[in-house]
């Protein structure tokens, strides 16, 4: 069962991998990107924190989109190549936390979007007209320490983070 809250965050610095991808194909297009990442962070001596995160800045259920395969670090080396160094915002989020099966993540980011309709929050979101996919100021997923095997593929704890107006 997933826990559904308001919560203030601070800022976090982080590099990542973009990754451009379809909804459909993302599963099998993030893992690989998942152990590049940690292969490039390791070589420039990079200080994790926590296990990872997703980042996304639109998102299309049909078209293409980036995905932003990325680690919160408590020094950011300069980067290269093809990565890039981010910065999740400080402020008001609407928070979706979960521990279960990573195949139900998108089952829960609705939840997290309808529980927050009702509530009356706010997204940080501009609409995409015609075929232009939303674009969000900060929607991200950070997953916790504890990922595992399950019966139905990789699971452990995640939030799910949507920023809110101000």
């Amino acid at each position: 069962m997933a826990e559904f809250r308001v919560e203030w965050r601070k800022a976090v610095d982080y590099i990542a991998l973009p990754v451009h991808t379809t909804m459909a194909e993302l599963p099998a297009r993030v893992g690989p990107a998942i152990d590049e990442l940690e292969a490039y962070l390791d070589q420039r001596g990079a200080e994790p924190i926590g296990a990872g995160l997703f980042r996304y800045r639109s998102v299309s259920a049909e078209a293409p989109f980036t995905v932003e395969v990325g680690q919160a670090v408590a020094n950011v080396p300069r980067v290269r190549d093809r990565y890039v160094v981010g910065r999740l915002d400080e402020g008001r989020y609407a928070v979706a936390t979960q521990r279960g099966p990573y195949a139900w993540i998108g089952g829960l980011t609705q939840e997290l979007m309808e529980w927050g309709d009702v509530q009356g929050l706010d997204f940080a979101v501009t609409p995409g007209e015609g075929t232009r996919p939303d674009e969000w100021a900060c929607w991200y997923e950070d997953y916790a320490n504890d990922t595992v095997e399950g019966p139905v593929g990789l699971e452990g704890t995640v939030d799910v983070c949507l920023r809110l107006r101000e």
